[in-house]
């Protein structure tokens, strides 16, 4: 009868020492574009103005820089996106591909430069003239921040 008390402790304590580990998530709004992401409780904003917004958590860089280009739309992003990977001279492309995030349209770019892994996301709002790059980077070989990164793109959103 220990045994299974015993078992039974301890298979409970683990269950409720789970959500210990597990990070919060936050909605941030960029008011200044009505922009709205979420990010994992760690990340520290360092700028947030009109011209970009920045933060860093554990192992991880984080930015969201607006533009005005009216010859931008969603024909022309992945290129758009690919101009800004060429600009950075990534070492190697490994992903391109277009998506839609929650009302936006883009497309992103991943790829490696000096041992980090980046992405490059570029995306237009259709009901806008100010269209957005984003850019995440993170060591290679961190799978949590290859999650993270992923929630943070699925995340993006208008108000």
């Amino acid at each position: 009868m220990k045994k299974w008390s015993r078992l039974y402790f301890i298979a409970l304590l683990s269950l409720l020492s789970v959500p210990a580990f597990s990070q919060d998530k936050w909605d941030f709004e960029w008011e200044h574009y009505n922009l709205i992401f979420t990010l994992a409780e760690d990340f520290k904003v360092t700028t947030n103005t009109a011209d970009e917004f920045t933060a860093s958590g554990d192992g991880m860089e984080f930015g969201v820089f607006p533009f005005n280009d009216e010859t931008v739309d969603e024909t022309s992003i992945t290129s758009y996106t690919l101009d800004i990977a060429k600009s950075l001279e990534m070492e190697r492309l490994d992903d391109v591909d277009i998506l839609t995030l929650n009302g936006l349209k883009g497309a992103f770019v991943e790829g490696y430069k000096d041992g980090s892994r980046i992405v490059l996301l570029g995306f237009i709002d259709p009901e806008s003239e100010t269209n957005f790059f984003s850019v995440i980077t993170f060591s290679d070989d961190d799978t949590e921040a290859e999650a993270e990164t992923v929630r943070i793109i699925k995340s993006f959103r208008k108000k």
